[in-house]
């Protein structure tokens, strides 16, 4: 994920972002609207945040199954938020238990897209999560889980606690990531009923997070590690999200479950509104 790809870092660098947008719906549009906004002021922006409520994050592939509004009613009824996200993959949900990782890169297209992204992200995260405590965090799908891949990331071969989705465009590429650090017992309850609406296989027990096996970590810990990660090793400098862009995503809504993509098609940023 650090290849520059002939665009140089002193006119482009690398941004850090840290701290939710305060609502659902905003923290998803926003990557959505960067990625789709041409002549980034930024290489790489890598925004990471504590989520502000209970999401129900579901994609594309889930739209198609017969089950989906039974699955939104009963995230609603829930307490989550349903909103279509713009990476792929399958539903996930979340609350504050939960760390989101929401990397941008304008130097990237379809050419730079693949496995390997993925696996070099899972290697560095399980890396990190390593040393955190005992946690014995390992690459790869186990069986039964929610939103299943190849680059997951679980801890003893056994339950998922890492989970990635990508998406490429002409302008760039969205490499978006959660981490479940202290599942609670609506986020238990709302992948098992969602899943199965949704007509997919789910091992109940394959659902945990890091508190699971180190019980002292919290979210906002977790998400300080992950921000120093990152400014080390991808040489990144502390920045801020995009006032325009935010206030622009702010005016999201309408729909349940609210779709990112079709938002910021109808919604795009106005023409000669400055990125940063």
């Amino acid at each position: 994920m650090a290849e520059n790809h002939g665009v140089s870092t002193a006119t482009n660098p690398r941004l850090l972002v840290t701290g939710t947008t305060g609502h659902a719906v905003t923290d998803l549009v926003v990557p959505a609207l960067l990625l789709r906004t041409p002549g980034a002021a930024w290489s790489q922006l890598v925004h990471v945040y504590v989520p502000a409520g209970p999401t129900v994050a579901f994609s594309g592939r889930d739209l198609r199954s017969p089950g989906i509004a039974e699955a939104t009613a009963l995230a609603r009824a829930a307490g989550f938020e349903p909103v279509v996200r713009s990476p792929g993959g399958r539903m996930v949900a979340y609350d504050s238990g939960a760390v989101v990782i929401d990397h941008l890169d304008s130097t990237t297209d379809i050419r730079h897209a693949g496995s390997a992204t993925f696996a070099a992200n899972a290697e560095s995260h399980a890396a990190l999560l390593r040393g955190l405590g005992a946690i014995d965090a390992r690459v790869g799908e186990v069986e039964g889980e929610y939103c299943p891949g190849e680059f997951s990331v679980n801890v003893g071969g056994d339950t998922k606690v890492i989970g990635s989705a990508q998406r490429v465009t002409s302008t760039g590429s969205l490499f978006s990531t959660v981490v479940q650090v202290a599942v609670s017992d609506r986020v238990r309850a709302v992948i098992t009923d969602v899943s199965k609406a949704l007509g997919y296989v789910l091992r109940e027990s394959s659902i945990a997070g890091l508190a699971d096996y180190e019980p002292t970590l919290g979210a906002d810990q977790v998400a300080a590690a992950f921000v120093a990660d990152y400014r080390d090793r991808l040489d990144m400098t502390d920045g801020e999200l995009p006032s325009e862009i935010v206030s622009h995503a702010s005016r999201a809504g309408g729909g349940s479950p609210f779709h990112v993509d079709d938002w910021t098609r109808a919604n795009p940023m106005p023409r000669g509104v400055k990125e940063l």
